[in-house]
């Protein structure tokens, strides 16, 4: 029980703007890790005097991991932004889950590096899938976790349904992507495809979460 005048621990933590300013800092030298093998390849190709058109044709691996990375995190980052848009309160729950969330994202400049070096090798291409999933699947919970507080307090806080359904879609479709490369390894980073049915999935988690008689809130 909690001493008379002593903080509870709502007050303890910190405020989500200075959660997501952590956050922020945390993307922002991640994307800047991304960049840095590529910086490298510009004295190393200047020393042996070849074409510079050389630098992207003879990198193609190391620029196309870059890319992909940089739009994954870039992704991840507008969905958390929004979704830190319509938070009431901190818990210590959602603290710790978005550490975690925040760990997937500062690991995947390591693996943009496996990608580029190793290339569809079975054990990078599900290493860096599942780290995706486990990312798509921290915001999952931390949006379901607002939702459920959102309604406890019953002041309104907490992201809209259609929100909650296109993030749990989001996850449901990454962890397909995961499955099917565990089952196909030959489909290598072609599984992320599987984002496209996004719209598919989403329907479909509408209607589990709240049934087909009620219709998805309209789109703001």
């Amino acid at each position: 029980m909690t001493a008379p005048g002593a903080p509870s621990d709502s007050e303890r933590l910190p405020g989500p703007g200075r959660m997501v300013a952590f956050v922020d800092a945390s993307v922002a030298i991640a994307l800047t890790l991304l960049v840095l093998p590529l910086t490298e390849l510009v004295p190393e190709r200047g020393a042996s005097e070849k074409p510079a058109l050389e630098v992207v044709t003879g990198n193609l691996p190391v620029f196309g991991s870059f890319l992909l990375s940089f739009v994954v995190i870039a992704r991840f980052w507008v969905v958390h932004h929004r979704l830190f848009g319509h938070v009431g309160r901190l818990t210590p729950r959602l603290v710790w889950v978005n550490l975690f969330w925040v760990l997937t994202i500062v690991v995947l400049p390591f693996l943009t590096q496996f990608v580029a070096s190793y290339g569809p090798d079975p054990v990078i291409v599900r290493s860096y899938i599942g780290v995706l999933a486990l990312c798509s699947g921290a915001l999952t919970a931390m949006a379901l976790t607002m939702y459920r507080l959102g309604i406890a307090d019953g002041d309104g806080s907490g992201p809209p349904d259609d929100f909650v359904d296109g993030v749990v879609a989001a996850t449901v479709d990454m962890a397909l992507a995961f499955l099917l490369v565990l089952i196909v390894p030959a489909v290598n980073y072609w599984a992320l495809l599987l984002l496209v049915i996004d719209p598919l999935t989403v329907r479909a988690v509408s209607r589990l979460r709240r049934g087909p008689s009620r219709r998805s809130p309209a789109r703001g």
